[in-house]
């Protein structure tokens, strides 16, 4: 039965992705307009994987600095995290593009920059609530030991942080992903604008449907490496 049920977790979301590009993939295009797609996706990517850095590296950093308990920084950064989580991300993005970047040229780099922040404030929370929902007496012990709080923190309660927090980063990484579609506001052709570019020249609905293929095969993928992840990390427990 078990091996049935994951012959059908393979089966099943690949039969989805054939089926379902055959039918929708607009193959009456152009040599040219086949690599413009496929540059599209490459696109997404990027903005997904650089958008990724500065949200992980942006988040570590706020949430390291909300655990020194600060009051100053602590309201601070408070501040900024309601101000970004409160804000749509394509306003966001606009306000980038057409006040904060607005003369700079490089629309691509302007959205990773969006994407980034906007992501860092979600990942700053979630390492917070990972790192608290350590038991305390981990940092008590650690530092009757004689360990420093930094050395507590990198060394102990850190470790078991990650585990109870990579499910959550994995959303955030298939959020990020899928938000990226907004860019198409301020004209970064990414996997959604150029699906609607296509539908405009073929007068076709399905670009559209491909596009979505794309996107849900992509997040099986990144799925299962994130499984494959979490499988290691229990094995160590």
């Amino acid at each position: 039965m078990k091996n049935l049920e994951n012959i059908f977790k393979v089966v099943f979301p690949l039969a989805i992705v054939v089926i379902t590009t055959y039918y929708c993939y607009p193959f009456e295009l152009s040599e040219a307009d086949h690599l413009a797609y496929l540059k599209s996706y490459g696109t997404t990517l990027g903005l997904t994987s650089l958008g990724l850095v500065i949200g992980l590296t942006g988040g570590f950093l706020l949430a390291f600095l909300l655990v020194l308990r600060n009051r100053f920084l602590t309201m601070l950064i408070n501040e900024y995290l309601d101000l970004i989580r409160g804000m749509p991300l394509m306003l966001l993005l606009m306000i980038f593009a057409f006040v904060v970047f607005a003369q700079f040229e490089n629309v691509f780099f302007v959205a990773v920059i969006a994407l980034g922040l906007n992501s860092s404030a979600y990942v700053a929370e979630i390492i917070r609530s990972g790192i608290e929902s350590v038991d305390k007496g981990q940092m008590e012990a650690a530092r009757s030991m004689g360990l420093s709080h930094f050395q507590a923190m990198r060394m102990i309660v850190f470790p078991q942080a990650v585990k109870n927090i990579i499910p959550a980063l994995a959303n955030e990484f298939i959020s990020l992903f899928k938000e990226t579609s907004v860019v198409a506001f301020i004209s970064v052709v990414d996997l959604t604008f150029q699906s609607k570019i296509f539908q405009s020249l073929l007068y076709d609905p399905k670009p559209y449907i491909f596009a979505g293929v794309v996107y849900y095969a992509s997040v099986k993928v990144f799925t299962f490496f994130v499984r494959l992840l979490e499988m290691r990390l229990k094995k160590n427990d």
